[in-house]
């Protein structure tokens, strides 16, 4: 089902790489405001997987000078 649904992505749009139904939620986790807002929205009980495995939003840190 996936591999069909991909195939007609990758023909019939200016899409040109594959990705999976994971990397759709990680996508869904990463542009939620807020970590609880991700793990609400993937329905988790636990932050902890949701940072872990799904959050791809990088951490931004301050320089020290």
């Amino acid at each position: 089902m996936w591999r069909g649904f991909m195939a007609r992505v990758l023909a019939e749009t200016k899409v040109e790489e594959r990705f999976t139904e994971h990397d759709l939620r990680a996508k869904c986790a990463s542009d939620a405001a807020t970590l609880e807002h991700a793990r609400q929205l993937l329905s988790h009980a636990d932050g902890r997987i949701t940072e872990r495995v799904y959050r791809r939003k990088p951490e931004f840190i301050n320089p020290l000078r």
